[in-house]
């Protein structure tokens, strides 16, 4: 069972640790004296660390293979104001905890599940309703669709963060159907559940969360428009078969739900629940990018993030907490 953490690694300068790393990355470089050693990246879910072997390289370098999970003995070192770990042995291990390595959402992924099925419920169409079903009532499926990432870096990049996701954007769509009598309810809440469904195929989440081959290739949009169109064609036999207006419509909100063709999506939303889910699924990807800032907040006295690329500003953090909480107890006394 895996004990210490990268992030906790300061707690152990000085001293020798034995635990369980991933291996990011590894490299032999040439030290001054002309000889080799190896340069290594040590992961877990917390982050990374760099690390050396400069002994039994040959030995070592069989053990630590990029994307293997690994059990280390070594010192933490710190030079200057890098923290490292020197390597004096390591073993593959086969036995672990994936979510000890790869970053994992905070929420119960059970839980979660249950509350897609529950919004699977409330569609009423049986042509929706049954589509939905041949998705997530297979077993096989679902175990993907709930490790599953929802992107690589921007928003709910880590293990359950599909789920995650698609749940908010459902959810928000619940909620604004029930404003507005025109909605029709059943599609956008279909929508909402499958519009990201191509994720499945296009991230993996081990040893590192990253685009498959298939997932660059085509990308999640296309991806997600040939299941769905599987699915329908395979309910031919039902109720003499899928409606044809109704499956152009499930499949516009799927295509269409990034809003704008620099965006990636192919057309713009046309419909008004494709233009809902486009309003769900950007509203869900940019809150979480603002309540990150804030959780990542590096300065624990800036009131500013620093530039983020992903929504391309700066982020007011408002005033740091200890200062807050401190002129709070002032007025107190």
């Amino acid at each position: 069972m895996k004990r210490i953490y990268v992030k906790n690694l300061r707690d152990y300068i000085n001293s020798e640790i034995e635990d369980y790393f991933l291996v990011a990355s590894i490299k032999t470089r040439k030290k001054r004296d002309g000889g080799d050693f190896l340069d290594v990246t040590l992961s877990d879910a917390t982050g990374s660390i760099p690390a050396r072997v400069f002994d039994n390289i040959e030995d070592n370098r069989l053990s630590l293979r990029e994307g293997m999970v690994v059990k280390i003995r070594g010192i933490v070192d710190q030079f200057r104001e890098e923290i490292s770990i020197k390597i004096n042995e390591a073993s593959p291990e086969d036995n672990f905890d994936i979510t000890d390595f790869i970053p994992t959402t905070s929420k119960d992924i059970d839980r979660m599940v249950l509350d897609l099925h529950r919004n699977i419920e409330r569609v009423s169409n049986p042509y929706l309703r049954e589509l939905l079903k041949r998705f997530f009532n297979d077993v096989e499926f679902m175990e993907r669709f709930k490790m599953a990432p929802a992107a690589k870096a921007n928003h709910h990049a880590y293990i359950g963060g599909l789920l995650e996701h698609t749940l908010n954007v459902t959810e928000l769509c619940v909620s604004i159907a029930s404003r507005y009598r025109e909605v029709n309810f059943d599609l956008l809440i279909a929508g909402a559940l499958l519009h990201d469904i191509g994720k499945v195929e296009e991230y993996t989440y081990f040893p590192k969360i990253d685009r498959t081959d298939i997932g660059r290739l085509l990308g999640h949009l296309v991806i997600g428009y040939e299941m769905i169109m599987r699915k329908i064609r395979e309910m031919k036999n039902f109720r003499g078969g899928f409606p044809e207006d109704l499956k152009l419509q499930i499949l516009h909100l799927v295509i269409s739900h990034h809003g704008e063709l620099e965006w990636g999506s192919p057309v713009r939303p046309m419909t008004l629940e494709a233009q809902i889910l486009h309003f769900a699924d950007n509203m869900d990807s940019k809150v979480w990018m603002f309540i990150d800032a804030k959780r990542k907040r590096r300065d624990p006295f800036s009131r500013w993030s620093e530039y983020l690329q992903s929504l391309k500003r700066y982020v007011y953090l408002g005033e740091p907490e200890n200062e807050h909480t401190e002129s709070e107890n002032e007025e107190l006394f």
